[in-house]
C-alpha cells in the first residue's frame, strides 16, 4: 500500500522546492525523488507520528534517573532483539527478565503495560518517560516507527549515546591528573597539621621561644581548618550553590558563555563539545528521515552555550526561508569553514548523510586534540600551584626549625 510523503529537495543544485510523492516507504520515496534529478533534504510521511505526540507526556513513570551507561544498555539490547525479528512486547519482556538493573526492569514493565493498552512504543516512552529520554530520542523513534525502521533508528541512537559516553570518558581522563595533585596537597596538609607542626610548636613553647609570624599564620590556618572543617565545607557548598544559581540566571550565564568563548584553548573546547552534539543529532535525524527543519530544532536543543545557540537559531531561520544548509551554516559562522565545505559537497553530490557523519568524526578528533592541549596547559598551572603550596609549608617548617635550634642554643 502506497503512502503519501512530503519532501523538500534541491533542484539544479541551487533552488529548494517542496512537493508530495507517493511511495511504498521512506527509502522508496527518496529513490523516486533522486530519479527526478533532485537532492532530497526532507522526506517524511504526511501523517508523521512525531506531529501527533504533541504535549501528551505526563512523566508518570516511576524511574526518574538513568545513567548514560544504563541508557546505552537498554537501547542496545532493545535494538538487537528488534533487529532479530522479535516483537517490541517480547523484547521488553526479555529485558525485564534478564537485566540486573531494577530501574531497567521497572521501565520495561511499564512500557509493556502502556503498549498493551494501545500505545505505540514512541507514545509509551513519551507518556511515561519524556524527560528521562528527551525530545531527540522520542522524535527519532517516532520517525523510525512510521518508516518501519525502528531497529535501525535505535542503532543510530546507540551510536550517538556511545559517542557521548566516549566524550565524557575523555573529560574524566583529563581530570585524573589534577585530582591526583589535589589529593597529594590534601595529604601534605593533613600530615603537617597533625604530626609535624604540633611537635615543633610544643618544643618551641616549652623552651620559651617565640613562634615566627609567618609560621604562626600558617599553623593558625591549618588549626582553623582542622577544628572548623564543617564551616569550610559549608563555604564550599555555598560557592557551589552560588555557581549553580549564576548558571541558571540568564544574564550571568550569557556573560560567562561569552567569556568562555574568548579564553584561549577553552573556547575551542566549548565550541567543539557543543558542535559535536549538534552535528551528531543532525546526522542521526537526517538519516532517520526526520523533517530537516525538525532535525535542526532537535540539534539546536543540544547546544548548551547561549552564544552558539544564537548562531544555530540563525541557521534555522535561514533554512526556513529556503536557503541551503551549507549557505546557512556559512552565513551564521556556526561551523568552521572546512566543515561547511564538506557539507556543501555532500549537498551537491546528494550524499549529505555521509558528509554529516564525516563531520562528526572530524569534530571528535578535534575534541581529543583540544583535551590534550587543555591537559598540557593545566599541568604547568597545577604544578606551580602545588609548588607554591609546598613552598609555604617549607618556609613555615624552616622558620620553626630555626626557632627550635635557637631555643636549644
Amino acid at each position: 500500500m502506497k503512502k503519501e510523503f512530503d519532501y523538500k529537495a534541491i533542484k539544479d543544485k541551487k533552488e529548494i522546492i517542496e512537493g508530495k510523492i507517493e511511495a511504498e516507504n521512506l527509502q522508496d520515496a527518496k529513490a523516486k525523488i533522486r530519479e527526478m534529478d533532485l537532492i532530497p533534504l526532507n522526506v517524511f510521511e504526511s501523517e508523521d507520528l512525531s506531529n501527533k505526540l504533541g504535549k501528551n507526556s505526563n512523566n508518570c513513570g516511576h524511574v526518574k534517573f538513568l545513567s548514560l551507561q544504563e541508557k546505552i544498555s537498554f537501547v542496545s539490547e532493545l535494538q538487537v532483539m528488534l533487529a532479530s525479528g522479535i516483537s517490541i512486547i517480547d523484547a521488553l519482556a526479555t529485558i525485564e527478565h534478564n537485566v540486573h538493573s531494577s530501574k531497567l526492569k521497572r521501565i520495561s514493565i511499564e512500557l509493556q503495560k502502556a503498549i498493551m493498552n494501545g500505545k505505540t512504543f514512541t507514545e509509551a516512552v513519551n507518556y511515561l518517560y519524556h524527560d528521562l529520554f528527551g525530545d531527540t530520542f522520542i522524535d527519532l523513534c517516532a520517525t523510525g516507527e512510521v518508516s518501519g525502521e525502528l531497529e535501525t533508528t535505535l542503532e543510530r541512537l546507540v551510536m550517538m549515546l556511545k559517542k557521548q559516553d566516549e566524550i565524557k570518558g575523555s573529560i574524566i581522563q583529563a581530570l585524573i591528573y589534577p585530582c591526583i595533585l589535589i589529593v597529594i596537597m590534601f595529604i601534605l596538609l593533613v600530615g603537617f597539621s597533625k604530626f609535624v607542626f604540633p611537635k615543633f610548636i610544643n618544643f618551641i613553647i616549652d623552651n620559651g621561644a617565640d613562634i615566627p609570624p609567618f609560621a604562626n599564620a600558617v599553623v593558625g590556618t591549618l588549626h582553623f581548618v582542622d577544628n572548623y572543617w564543617w564551616f569550610c565545607l559549608l563555604i564550599i557548598l555555598a560557592v557551589v550553590g552560588l555557581v549553580n544559581f549564576l548558571a541558571q540566571n540568564t544574564m550571568t550565564r550569557t556573560f560567562f558563555d561569552k567569556l568562555f568563548l574568548k579564553l584561549p584553548i577553552i573556547n575551542d573546547f566549548v565550541n567543539y563539545i557543543n558542535l559535536s552534539n549538534y552535528v551528531c543529532v543532525l546526522s542521526v535525524s537526517y538519516t532517520a528521515g526526520v523533517p530537516f527543519i525538525k532535525g535542526l530544532e532537535l540539534a539546536e536543543r543540544t547546544i548548551g552555550n547561549t552564544e552558539i545557540r544564537k548562531k544555530a537559531k540563525i541557521v534555522n531561520k535561514m533554512m526556513e526561508k529556503g536557503n541551503t544548509l551549507s549557505y546557512s551554516l556559512n552565513s551564521s559562522n556556526l561551523l568552521p569553514g572546512a566543515l561547511v565545505t564538506m557539507i556543501s559537497a555532500g549537498e551537491k553530490a546528494g550524499n549529505l548523510s555521509k558528509m554529516l557523519d564525516d563531520c562528526v568524526a572530524v569534530i571528535d578528533k578535534k575534541i581529543n586534540m583540544v583535551l590534550q592541549a587543555l591537559t598540557k596547559a593545566f599541568e604547568p598551572a597545577l604544578i606551580i600551584t602545588l609548588g607554591i603550596f609546598v613552598l609555604v609549608i617549607a618556609i613555615a617548617f624552616m622558620q620553626m626549625y630555626i626557632s627550635m635550634i635557637k631555643a636549644i642554643a
